[in-house]
């Protein structure tokens, strides 16, 4: 008996997204041969295989019961998500089936989701936006689909993706492992997103039903309820509160914030940098303390955020920037903090519209991204400016240069 996979836009309200049902075209607007909305209940076409994504396939995806039975479902949580109109006030999660579903589909899902959440008016082809996967960059919207005969102006290269060449989950050159990152930017929205999970399909909750039993489905409410829909959406409830509090980190990550630091301290106070020798005779650059990075722009925003909403630096300290900003010192942190309050003209926009307790809880929610990046990232005494450059003479210098620290 023939099993039927019902493939659609929804999330945890069982409502059918529509702005990423269609294809678009080279003018890039939708393609009229491909409906534009979807009841909850239909099933739509889901693409295949990178190569057979241009040809039509039928509404229903039917396959035997051994296929359905070994499909997995690839759940990804959305985080930092960000239209033209501001942050989105929850994280996400999407549920994807690994054989069909690619890359492009996280995207498309989550230009329904900001639709839905009014954070832009933009559709997923209105600018040009990249992608990266596991260390690995797409780029969309620099290849064109004719509108009456469907195909594409040239062949999709290593580093397309769009509606024709989806980056299949199955095809991918590093097969999908749990706690795989990316990153989506571009003009409308950007996103980071992380595998949390590969788990066997749920019979039981499925879209799966034989074609008469999915004509059944369609026709009552009850049987809808029973079903889950892919790509299915979900909102991550925030146990965040709107108070300058550590709430947002556990004990465990406040012990390993703590050890970090120690080694960013003792990694600043030694000669790990390099400081370039005006008058150094043969050589060009000398062992020197290191420089701090410069401050980034998702470090501005949470400064911003908290001297928006009138908080004190003491309290923010303590309770947030701290755990944040793992590889800068309180002195530093304070500094900039009323630079800032003295140059308020460069934060006016942030998190304009939002009230000072929902700037807290984003600020924190941000906080909690970046401290988790920086946890990973571990002091590194820094190499030699011309250590790895392909000109022959600056890598001379390099050589010599190194040459004086190792007699020292």
């Amino acid at each position: 008996e023939a099993i039927v996979i019902m493939v659609t836009h929804v999330d945890d309200i069982k409502t059918a997204g529509a702005a990423g049902n269609a294809a678009p075209d080279a003018a890039g607007l939708p393609n009229s041969n491909v409906s534009s909305s979807s009841p909850p209940n239909a099933a739509v076409a889901v693409r295949v295989s990178n190569e057979e994504a241009d040809d039509e396939t039928t509404n229903n995806v039917t396959t035997n019961n051994n296929t359905t039975n070994n499909d997995k479902v690839c759940r990804f949580i959305i985080t930092k998500l960000q239209g033209g109109k501001g942050y989105a006030k929850n994280d996400f999660r999407i549920d994807l089936l690994q054989s069909k579903h690619g890359l492009y589909d996280i995207a498309e899902t989550v230009f329904d989701i900001l639709g839905k959440e009014k954070l832009t008016n933009d559709m997923i082809y209105s600018h040009l936006w990249g992608l990266s996967f596991n260390n690995k960059s797409y780029k969309n919207g620099w290849r064109h689909q004719n509108y009456t005969s469907g195909e594409w102006d040239r062949p999709a290269t290593s580093r397309d993706i769009d509606y024709g060449e989806p980056r299949l989950f199955s095809g991918l050159e590093v097969p999908l492992e749990e706690g795989q990152k990316g990153k989506f930017g571009g003009e409308s929205a950007s996103f980071d997103f992380e595998l949390e999970s590969i788990t066997d399909i749920d019979m039981t909750t499925a879209a799966t039903a034989t074609a008469a039993a999915a004509a059944a489905a369609a026709a009552t409410t009850a049987s809808k309820e029973d079903v889950t829909y892919y790509p299915h959406v979900s909102k991550v409830v925030s146990q965040i509160s709107t108070k300058v509090e550590d709430d947002w980190v556990t004990p465990t990550q406040k012990s390993q914030c703590i050890k970090l630091r120690n080694k960013w301290v003792k990694f600043y106070s030694g000669k790990n940098g390099w400081k370039e020798m005006r008058h150094g005779g043969d050589r060009s650059f000398t062992r020197a303390k290191p420089s701090s990075p410069t401050w980034s722009r998702g470090e501005m925003k949470i400064m911003g955020l908290l001297l928006n909403s009138d908080c004190k630096f003491k309290k923010c300290w303590t309770n947030i920037m701290q755990y944040a900003f793992v590889n800068r010192t309180e002195s530093a942190c304070s500094m900039k903090w009323y630079q800032l309050k003295k140059e308020d003209y460069r934060l006016q926009y942030i998190g304009s519209g939002l009230s000072d307790t929902e700037r807290i809880s984003l600020a924190k929610r941000l906080a909690k991204s970046m401290m988790k990046v920086q946890l990973e990232t571990k002091p590194k005494r820094e190499r030699h400016p011309y250590e790895n450059n392909n000109i022959r003479e600056l890598r001379e210098y390099a050589q010599r240069d190194l040459a004086y620290e190792n007699e020292i």
